[in-house]
């Protein structure tokens, strides 16, 4: 087995390990881990040995296991929508499972927040946690301040839904779509297409790398330059698992062609896993994060295996939505209750009219930076209604989604 293959299969034994045993059997793992590496090849056995080390540093020193009880009085980082907020982290550390917080007077944003716990609701999807704050601070981002008075600017003639649309597909604010509209996405197996994932890193490589080829600059610039700019979104929208996963391997992807090095996308991944639980390894309790490298894994790992048509390119379109959903499907029955049986079809239909509407709302939202968004908003509306109706007929298939 490679390297980074242990790795990760390390990370994730250790990670999961952590969620249910004291720590010390995660250190014992690690030791396993690492004396059984020691006797195959001495100096791999030392790089593992730090990036282990490392990981247990950050399971021990930044994910909260602490109980919280009514009147302790916490440190939240997190976000607010309608009085209504996610915990990103309390007292300095990511939540081992999740968390959320209900505070009164205090405006839509991303905050810091130090308060008394004043009451506990405990719900199946996480604990509610009623906070009497004392101390409010809001959590500027320039960027993102930037980019929502864009998409505002772009969608004020079109009403409130299509501004929650647009914010929650571009910005990832999922906070703000309806919830009976997501229901509607989860019902009939296109929910993932709410989420940020690679379509839209994808989309702004591959806008940026083809917009400066205008200029007529050197490969090494235009793909520097790409970096950079996915840098500002990504940073500027907040790192989710699957943004992140996205990112790291858009980035070794533009650094491939920079350094003129072949990129493997196996590798990639493998390296787009252990950074992001080197950074967050509370990701590795995320619904997002395991959906994001189960549907990755399943692209990369098990659609090659599977025999093609040849010069049949929407029959093999239709194979890789299949192999997906396939792969998929233990993960959806686990944490949704759901089996997904026709919902390939409604994929099939609905991922390349939502990736024009993503590729319309970029390319909206990138003339909008020169006062020119008024250009393609027809267009983008246009196609959110055309993309919604589609969602519509589609819902009223039978059997596309199997709730248990």
């Amino acid at each position: 087995m490679e390297t980074i293959y242990l790795i990760v299969f390390s990370l994730g034994i250790i990670g999961v390990s952590f969620y249910y045993f004291p720590f010390f059997i995660c250190i014992f793992l690690s030791i396993i881990v690492v004396g059984v590496s020691f006797f195959y090849n001495r100096k791999i056995s030392v790089f593992i040995a730090l990036i282990l080390t490392i990981f247990l540093y950050r399971l021990d020193t930044k994910i909260y296991k602490d109980i919280v009880s009514v009147g302790d009085v916490v440190d939240i980082e997190g976000s607010v929508i309608s009085g209504r907020g996610k915990i990103n982290k309390i007292d300095g550390k990511f939540p081992l499972k999740r968390m959320y917080f209900l505070v009164d007077r205090v405006e839509d944003s991303d905050i810091f927040l130090n308060g008394t716990v004043e009451k506990i609701t405990r719900k199946s999807w996480g604990n509610y946690y009623k906070i009497v704050p004392d101390i409010v601070e809001k959590d500027s981002n320039f960027f993102k301040e930037y980019f929502k008075k864009n998409i505002e600017s772009i969608t004020e003639d079109f009403g409130s839904d299509f501004e929650n649309f647009y914010k929650g597909i571009i910005l990832g604010e999922g906070e703000l779509l309806d919830y009976e509209l997501v229901k509607k996405f989860r019902k009939i197996g296109i929910s993932h297409l709410l989420v940020i994932s690679g379509l839209h890193i994808s989309i702004i490589i591959y806008g940026i790398l083809n917009f400066l080829k205008i200029f007529k600059m050197k490969k090494e610039i235009r793909y520097s330059l790409a970096m950079i700019f996915l840098s500002i979104y990504v940073f500027s929208i907040g790192l989710s698992p699957s943004v992140f996963r996205a990112y790291i391997m858009g980035c070794i992807y533009l650094l491939g062609n920079i350094l003129y090095e072949k990129v493997n996308s196996k590798k990639s991944l493998c390296v787009a896993f252990i950074v992001s639980l080197i950074i967050n390894p509370q990701w590795l309790y995320s619904i997002s994060f395991i959906m994001s490298y189960g549907a990755v894994f399943s692209i990369i790992y098990v659609y090659p295996i599977i025999p093609k048509f040849k010069f049949k390119k929407i029959i093999n379109s239709l194979i890789l939505i299949l192999t997906i959903q396939i792969c998929m499907m233990p993960i959806t029955f686990i944490f949704f209750k759901n089996i997904q049986i026709f919902s390939f079809i409604s994929n099939f239909i609905l991922i390349p009219i939502g990736s024009l509407f993503v590729l319309f709302a970029f390319f909206n939202l990138f003339l909008s930076f020169f006062s020119l968004g008024w250009i393609g908003s027809y267009i983008t509306y246009f196609m959110y209604l055309f993309f919604m109706k589609s969602v519509d007929v589609l819902e009223n298939i039978p059997y596309l989604t199997l709730e248990l």
